[in-house]
């Protein structure tokens, strides 16, 4: 889901991948540049080194977008009508958009992102939680620690799944998931019975009371299905035919809407952003 303006689009995978290739000036081999996981895993461990990678996301991700402003997709969920109810979001996106849109239009955000592995050699901690809380302070816990009821009622609990580069370094849980290691142990740290902490248990339990509507999402991102299956396995995404799900896509596969509708998850043809702005203006009906 793109959160910037469309005046100023962020690169895609393929586009990240291919400035990591310009970076690394003809040390990776030819033909596979757009394997975005496959080009961070050499930039990482061939050429430069972790500290490297993560001081571009950060450049380009948040330095660079310091003076755009966020789409109309975050714009709308910032702006959705607040009847006290918590909004939960989960996304992919490096960037600090949706963040900004929340803090445009006053309204409270706790951005949770959650360790992959360990940055310290002590592996007890690579599955605590950084939180970004509504004052803007950040906070460290374990996930087991996490209460939703800890926080007022009304506040948006933003879930980035692969992590955050806010930051001009990396503090506390390495959380950034870019290289094939990094799915490696997102794939591990996520599956069945190996870690019951991720996503964290606090958010799975209101996942399973929702339903969920994708943004943007495609089921040819394989890490995104991966992710399905953890929700499947915690039995946050209903197969009941009384708790439907929704996905909007422009024009998408015929075989993605099926492997959609395996999943009890119904598919919406249409334009993201015009999508959203009907979603705006249904949502502001019904409560005037």
């Amino acid at each position: 889901m793109r959160c910037a303006s469309p005046d100023h689009q962020l690169p895609d995978s393929r586009g990240l991948a291919r400035e990591l290739v310009s970076m690394m000036e003809g040390a990776y081999p030819q033909g596979t540049a757009d394997e975005l996981a496959k080009v961070a895993q050499v930039f990482e461990y061939t050429v430069f080194d972790r500290e490297a990678l993560y001081k571009h996301l950060y450049r380009r991700f948040e330095v660079e977008q310091s003076d755009q402003q966020p789409s109309d997709v975050a714009t709308m969920l910032a702006e959705l009508p607040n009847r006290q109810q918590n909004l939960f979001i989960i996304t992919t996106n490096y960037d600090s958009f949706i963040e900004r849109a929340f803090h445009t239009a006053n309204r409270p955000i706790c951005t949770v992102t959650q360790g992959m592995r360990a940055t310290d050699n002590n592996e007890q901690k690579m599955l605590g939680l950084e939180l970004i809380l509504p004052d803007g302070k950040s906070q460290q816990m374990e996930s087991r620690d996490f209460s939703v009821n800890d926080f007022p009622r009304g506040c948006t609990f933003l879930f980035k799944m692969h992590g955050s580069v806010h930051e001009p370094a990396q503090d506390g849980p390495d959380n950034v998931i870019i290289t094939e290691d990094d799915y490696v142990d997102f794939i591990v740290n996520s599956g069945g019975s190996v870690s019951p902490f991720f996503p964290p248990p606090a958010l799975t339990r209101e996942y399973k009371m929702r339903r969920f509507l994708f943004l943007g999402y495609s089921l040819y991102d394989w890490n995104f299905r991966a992710f399905l299956r953890v929700l499947a396995l915690r039995n946050a995404l209903s197969g009941r035919e009384k708790r439907r799900h929704w996905a909007v896509q422009l024009n998408p596969d015929p075989i993605e809407v099926d492997l959609w509708r395996h999943r009890n998850v119904n598919v919406h043809n249409g334009d993201l952003a015009e999508f959203c702005e009907r979603l705006r203006r249904a949502a502001n009906l019904e409560v005037s």
